[in-house]
């Protein structure tokens, strides 16, 4: 593996002229690039060509896997994601094309209603669709899960979660036993698959509904999502996978106590490097603790 841990230093260049290469062999010419976003974990750039717009993409190395699994998932649920046009495994790049409008509605369609005194946050009209066939693309995956670990997706099954709290414990302690034993009865449900990790209508686009920006994305417990429970049309995800196969209430109910520990599996990673970038999502790294320690109260 040869994505560095940040990259917020690294040159575009070298993308590009990738870029460059792998277009070139789909008979498509570079007229132009233009970087448009750099952060410690990806660098982002839109490419000109004679065939319309194309996206590359650079990660950091704990997100590296993100084209590894888009070609892994489209292959296994086609449409559900993008297609990449070619994919870098080494290096953490992948090239996609333009997926035109995402299905967000304004700055607060990213907010979570963490307690009954928040809005929730607006949802398009399509919504419940999109949680429908997300649900269906989980169900799916599940008998592939092991499998996509082959992609360098991060492995995050509910025993591990406890691994993840550790790193947090000193400002949310007494809950290590709570938190094992949630996550020993989760894991006795034997359900795996793939959790996008940031899921809300930014991360849909509108025409095709596929869903992008996989860099958060974990093989664990499908239900272990924040955004899922704090989502206004939750309902919806979770009839779509009774329809599908038996799911309780009582698994529902330890994957909603345990979910913020996914969450905080992000902000761990970043956190963690050069710079210490996480710094600016203290804040919010405070209202998953919070919540988690509401979970078990």
């Amino acid at each position: 593996m040869n994505a560095p841990v940040s990259v917020a230093d690294q040159p575009l260049q070298p993308l590009i002229d990738w870029a460059t290469r792998e277009l070139a062999q789909r008979g498509l010419t570079v007229t132009g690039a233009q970087e448009m976003r750099r952060r410690d974990w990806t660098l982002l750039a839109r490419i000109e060509t004679n065939g319309g717009a194309v996206w590359a993409k650079a990660s950091a190395r704990a997100f590296a896997h993100e084209g590894p699994l888009l070609a892994a998932l489209d292959r296994l649920v086609p449409g559900s994601v993008p297609k990449p046009l070619a994919v870098h495994r080494e290096n953490g790049w992948f090239l996609g094309g333009d997926g035109g409008e995402t299905m967000r509605t304004g700055p607060l369609d990213r907010h979570f209603a963490l307690d009954g005194t928040d809005a929730p946050p607006p949802r398009p009209p399509e919504w419940e669709s999109v949680l429908r066939s997300y649900a269906g693309l989980q169900h799916t995956v599940c008998t592939h899960a092991e499998s996509l670990r082959d992609t360098g997706t991060p492995y995050l099954p509910p025993v591990r979660l406890i691994e993840v709290y550790r790193h947090f414990a000193d400002r949310a302690p007494g809950l290590e036993f709570a938190i094992e034993s949630a996550a020993a009865e989760l894991a006795r449900y034997g359900r795996l698959s793939v959790e996008h990790n940031d899921l809300y209508p930014g991360h849909v686009f509108r025409a095709t509904a596929a869903v992008f920006d996989w860099g958060d994305a974990l093989i664990t417990h499908p239900f272990l999502s924040v955004r899922t429970f704090r989502d206004p049309q939750r309902a919806a995800y979770f009839d779509a996978w009774r329809e599908l196969t038996t799911v309780t209430d009582r698994e529902i109910e330890l994957a909603e106590r345990l979910a913020p520990l996914t969450t905080l599996h992000s902000w761990l990673t970043i956190d963690t490097a050069p710079g210490r970038p996480g710094e600016r999502f203290a804040p919010f790294v405070t209202e998953m603790l919070d919540l988690l320690r509401a979970n078990f109260a």
